[in-house]
């Protein structure tokens, strides 16, 4: 009964908050049913996801629609992130984003082409000025794709508040999505929060696996869990909707404590800036080492989003007698999981708690302050506010990588997020010019892999602004990238072929940029990231005849790689 009322209670709250977006103003992007891969506030790496993933059938190619009258406003192509993009600009004060597209109509692809020939690049960022490019509610803007970071055929769509550019939950203003089914709960997490917390007699963190269906889960075992001290909870749990197996981020979540609502957390809409505090809403270490995501129900003292409500002491809680706990999770459609457990102070016997930690510290930082650390060849500069709570922190210095020329000099360690950049500097001993122009930073997690970081030179010392800690070292990169031609080769016939196509790849620092020519004439070529490969369609641009085409590759630190070959069309 008490599922049945407040799921009741969801639902009245979902339609009370819909009322304040407007209802059957907006019509379905696409003309097929609308089944999701991704949802609105779903938690993604560094970030919340920020609209809809709509599937597409499996397919690229469905025709695209301008969901209400409006003008597009902003026009952006990239092999990263949406990909090729399009925002409309609407009266009502909403504007409109589809990303991953395959392609747009062929009033707005002419505007592009023309626009990427005068700037001599495949990236570019327009915004038409209001009366170019106006549309009507209903007509095709573009056609669905898997452009820039996408992995599969899909649209990502948006609805943003135009004056603050704050994304919102689409599902607000009554697009068709069939959904009755129940959350997902998997686990329960149990965090002590000082050195004289203890969780069934030990000071470590706690994962209880959650059993159970249709919405009512427990812990099992289904025993009491035995405290002492100050605690955090946290939950491993997922939505569900009809027809797809796929997995979603919940809308609501909250922690009861003896029928009193200690902890609420609600995403309707955010600002893009506070996404990153993703890092601190989840427990970070457990997502970097397992890759599972526990939403925490308390807050470190530097997580500063606003997804939070009737908050009591920070969700922290302070164990001073035996207690029943309920999570109660569920989606905009009124859906609820619930997950109850048991506590009981329990006066452990004080331990000689594990100082491994402190041990292995050489510094420690507070998070609302700036940080430094020098040693030997190493700086490292943190500004204030980088962290998310203060940490003891750790250092250690190890032999040189595999091709590397420094030692690697670990940097606390890669499960601790940081917020914003900070400086990583690099003292070296002096170089031939030659040699140092082709060095650069790298970092690593795992003492193996090496991730190009880039890096600025001034004097002897290299530097870099990351947002990672982990390992970091210096290597050389003296090898040029690698161009792979697929369709073309010196003397081909190029009649029957619709693009000239190539694969790169580069081992080291990584592509810097790219440029193609046929004739000595600069040439559109669209660049795939994901698959690393360049294709140029041909056009008006080349036309019957003999003709010599010229692809100039080069890597971050200057490496170039020419493949050149004469083709006939």
């Amino acid at each position: 009964m008490k599922n049945l009322i407040f799921g009741i209670l969801i639902l009245f709250g979902f339609k009370i908050l819909a009322q304040e977006y407007p209802q059957n103003y907006f019509r379905s992007p696409l003309d097929i049913p609308l089944f999701l891969s991704g949802n609105f506030g779903e938690l993604r790496s560094n970030h919340f996801h920020t609209g809809l993933d709509i599937k597409t059938q499996g397919i690229e190619g469905q025709k695209i629609y301008a969901v209400a009258d409006g003008y597009i406003s902003r026009i952006k192509v990239s092999p990263y992130g949406y990909g090729n993009a399009l925002y409309i600009t609407h009266p009502n004060g909403y504007t409109s984003v589809y990303g991953h597209l395959k392609k747009y109509n062929d009033r707005i692809t002419k505007h592009i082409k023309e626009n990427q020939y005068k700037k001599e690049s495949f990236s570019i960022q327009l915004f038409p000025p209001p009366f170019m490019f106006q549309v009507k509610k209903g007509e095709i803007v573009a056609y669905s794709g898997n452009s820039g970071g996408s992995g599969g055929p899909h649209l990502h769509f948006e609805i943003r508040d135009t004056k603050s550019e704050h994304p919102i939950n689409p599902l607000f203003f009554g697009f068709d999505i069939k959904d009755n089914v129940k959350p997902d709960i998997y686990a329960l997490n149990i965090f002590p929060l000082n050195d004289t917390s203890y969780v069934n007699g030990t000071n470590s963190q706690l994962r209880l696996k959650a059993t159970g269906s249709n919405g009512i889960y427990k812990l099992y075992p289904n025993k009491t869990i035995l405290l002492q001290g100050e605690f955090g909870f946290g939950i491993e749990t997922v939505d569900r909707m009809n027809g797809t197996g796929n997995k979603y981020g919940l809308h609501n979540i909250k922690l009861i404590k003896n029928n009193e609502l200690v902890f609420e957390q609600q995403i309707d809409e955010f600002a893009f800036h506070q996404g990153r505090y993703i890092n601190s809403h989840i427990d970070y270490f457990t997502y970097a080492k397992n890759r599972r995501r526990v939403q925490k129900s308390f807050l470190q003292p530097g997580n500063k989003l606003r997804i939070y409500k009737n908050v009591k002491e920070k969700g922290i809680q302070k164990i001073s007698g035996n207690a029943e706990y309920d999570y109660q999770v569920s989606d905009l459609n009124g859906n609820i999981s619930t997950l109850s457990f048991k506590v009981e102070v329990f006066d452990f016997k004080k331990q000689n708690l594990d100082q491994q930690l402190k041990s292995k510290a050489v510094k420690y930082f507070r998070y609302k302050e700036r940080n430094s650390f020098v040693k030997d060849n190493l700086l490292i500069d943190l500004p204030a506010n980088v962290l998310y709570e203060d940490i003891y922190f750790e250092y250690r210095e190890e032999e040189a990588m595999n091709g590397a020329i420094s030692p690697t000099y670990w940097i606390h360690n890669p499960y601790t997020p940081l917020h914003k950049h900070i400086t990583v500097s690099i003292k070296m001993p002096p170089l031939d010019a030659k040699i140092k122009n082709k060095a650069y930073i790298f970092s690593t997690t795992d003492g193996k892999g090496k991730y190009a970081e880039g890096g600025k030179w001034n004097g002897n010392h290299i530097s870099v602004k990351t947002r990672s800690f982990g390992g970091y070292g210096v290597a050389l990169d003296t090898v040029a990238p690698v161009i792979k031609p697929i369709n073309i080769f010196d003397g081909a016939n190029m009649r029957g072929k619709w693009s000239i196509t190539a694969v790169l790849k580069d081992y080291h620092s990584g592509i810097d940029s790219y440029r193609a020519t046929v004739d000595d004439k600069w040439v559109l070529m669209q660049y795939d990231a994901k698959n690393n490969k360049l294709s140029y369609y041909f056009d008006e641009h080349v036309g019957p005849g003999k003709h010599v085409f010229e692809l100039v590759v080069k890597d971050e630190v200057g490496n170039r790689k020419v493949y050149k070959a004469n083709f006939t069309r």
